[in-house]
């Protein structure tokens, strides 16, 4: 039986995995100096306000709003949504930087199910 206290340290493992990823990321286009357009298309600022409001999800989870499970759930569906959608370079993938995005996929699928199939969904009712 997952616990509020179990609950709330996924959460901060899901938060301490996303800084830990752009992080390294940073770090590594830190070394290529790279002259280049920094526009933003359409979807890159879609993907910018999904991430807001994906963090508000979490924040709201984290205090066992009601709203945050609805928030939570459609900004994971449109993540997914607007990766089909979005053109990524892979060039600065690193092992590293894709184990992380894995590990945060993960973290994602344990909240939802946490979420739906443990007595913590009834916090949310």
């Amino acid at each position: 039986m997952i616990t509020e206290k179990v609950f709330k340290n996924i959460i901060l493992t899901l938060l301490a995995l996303m800084v830990t990823g752009v992080a390294i990321a940073i770090a590594n286009e830190s070394g290529n100096s790279v002259e280049e357009d920094l526009s933003f298309s359409l979807i890159e600022t879609i993907s910018v306000i999904i991430g807001l409001g994906y963090l508000i999800s979490l924040f709201m989870l984290y205090k066992f709003k009601p709203i945050g499970k609805k928030l939570f759930v459609s900004t994971f569906v449109l993540n997914i949504v607007i990766i089909l959608f979005e053109p990524i370079d892979y060039s600065y993938y690193t092992p590293v930087i894709s184990a992380i995005e894995n590990l945060l996929y993960v973290v994602d699928g344990i909240i939802l199910a946490t979420l739906y199939f443990t007595s913590i969904k009834e916090k949310f009712d």
